[in-house]
């Protein structure tokens, strides 16, 4: 089965059971639990549970328990507690299973982590009280823009970066969440973010047997899809916050489909639509980190939620390493230094190479590059002309073009730029040059591109 989150899970009053010999009425308790869920776990409003905490009312309903708002009165604070539904309570490792939950919280103080206060038990219904967060969900706050609207990047990247920095913090204590989504993200009115809701957590046991199918089906990984136990359980939770991260950037998780199973099967054998495919202006950058942290093999995923992070905070400051470099040059010579160069100074980046301007074309339309460097004075299709056709492609528009040459000088540069090179270099270059002018040419053009994504590429040269 798959464990999902219920948003409620309140019967109608007016339903009733029915048997052999035709409708049996419920009784007025179970009718009032129907109606109230906390008169489901035996409390109501105003009531004082273990001798402190003053119920005020119900904050949400989920699929193992109920969530109340309360008054610590010894304190004077608001808390929420987390009470077990009593059709839990049938199964036998309930207790053990809320225990562990509440341990889990406990066993960090961390400002992305909900802290828990106490636990303790109400008649016979476990219960523990924890930090009350005054604001929303990651889904509420994402499902709040109105219809059309995307949240901003920069929002975005803030809520997944104390996400991951949460997580990362649950993983030193040895735990695993295991039911990361955005409903279990908490955003407090100063935006910070906090991870709650530890139904499903607990620490790697590589002795112990499999068991069911648990998680929430729109952010498994693929290995949780299949109940497999694996020796990088912390992959698992990289690969939730890699769905939030694309769900909310765009909208929508990466896989949705008509059942659980129908999404379970896509998790294992298809691969998402990149995010700026679905969000148009959204830079490409953003799609290699995500791809990595939704990659299938769990060994080609980020080795942390810190790592994710990282490579996310990156790319949206336009520090992060080109993915792919196309360098288009005539004299083999010069090219190969070049390119020696590029990959000494971006050790992760793909650096290919061709001799004339027609390659250079052709190898952009089959794969574009994240920055090519052209040569102005290349036989047949010179470094203007080959400038002149990228810009006409509108994947090639956020690329930046950097052009070398033996000699040139100002009006040289002005032709180029008109046509929309983004910089001019001289030979012979120092290899620190490049890779600063990469750099921030790479920073020019998504700065660019996030402030006017709707601004549509040049025409092509018509000399």
């Amino acid at each position: 089965m798959v464990a999902s989150s219920v948003a409620s899970e309140r019967p109608s009053a007016k339903q009733v059971a029915t048997s052999a010999g035709g409708p049996v009425r419920r009784d007025s308790a179970e009718l009032r639990a129907s109606r109230d869920p906390l008169a489901d776990v035996g409390v109501e409003s105003g009531t004082l549970v273990g001798g402190t905490y003053r119920i005020q009312g119900v904050l949400g309903v989920g699929g193992m328990g109920v969530v109340a708002a309360a008054l610590d009165e010894r304190l004077q604070r608001r808390v929420a507690i987390k009470f077990v539904k009593s059709s839990m309570m049938a199964m036998p490792q309930m207790n053990d299973l809320f225990a562990e939950e509440a341990r889990a919280m406990a066993r960090l103080s961390h400002r992305n982590v909900l802290a828990v206060y106490t636990y303790g038990e109400h008649g016979k219904t476990p219960y523990f009280a924890m930090e009350y967060v005054d604001g929303q969900t990651a889904e509420q706050w994402l499902s709040g823009h109105a219809d059309g609207t995307l949240p901003s990047v920069d929002d975005v990247v803030r809520i997944i970066e104390q996400a991951c920095t949460g997580v990362d913090a649950i993983h030193a204590t040895g735990t695993m969440h295991r039911d990361l989504k955005p409903s279990n993200l908490l955003i407090d009115k100063t935006f910070r973010v906090a991870v709650g809701d530890f139904g499903l957590a607990r620490a790697p046991d590589p002795d112990a047997a499999p068991g069911p199918l648990v998680g929430t089906a729109a952010y498994m990984a693929p290995e949780a899809a299949f109940g497999e136990e694996c020796s990088r359980e912390e992959a698992r939770d990289v690969y939730a916050l890699g769905c939030i991260a694309y769900e909310l950037l765009v909208g929508r998780p990466p896989f949705v489909g008509a059942s659980d199973m129908n999404v379970l099967t896509q998790h294992v054998l298809q691969i998402p639509v990149p995010p700026s495919q679905r969000r148009p202006g959204l830079a490409t950058v953003y799609d290699d980190v995500i791809s990595k942290a939704l990659a299938k093999d769990v060994d080609e995923r980020y080795l942390s939620a810190g790592a994710f992070r990282d490579a996310l905070l990156a790319a949206h400051r336009g520090t992060a390493d080109p993915a792919r470099i196309l360098v288009a040059d005539d004299d083999p010579d010069w090219r190969q230094i070049l390119v020696s160069q590029l990959t000494a100074r971006f050790p992760r980046s793909v650096v290919d190479q061709v001799g004339d301007g027609a390659a250079a074309l052709e190898a952009f339309c089959e794969n574009p590059y994240s920055v090519v460097l052209v040569d102005l004075e290349m036989p047949e299709m010179d470094g203007t002309k080959l400038t002149g056709l990228l810009r006409a492609i509108e994947s090639a528009y956020r690329t930046p073009i950097i052009v070398l040459t033996a000699a040139g000088g100002p009006s040289e540069w002005k032709r180029l730029s008109a046509i929309g090179a983004d910089a001019f270099l001289v030979k012979p270059v120092d290899a620190e040059d490049v890779e600063l002018v990469i750099r921030r040419t790479l920073r020019a053009r998504r700065a660019a591109h996030a402030a006017s994504p709707s601004i549509a590429p040049p025409p092509p040269p018509t000399t």
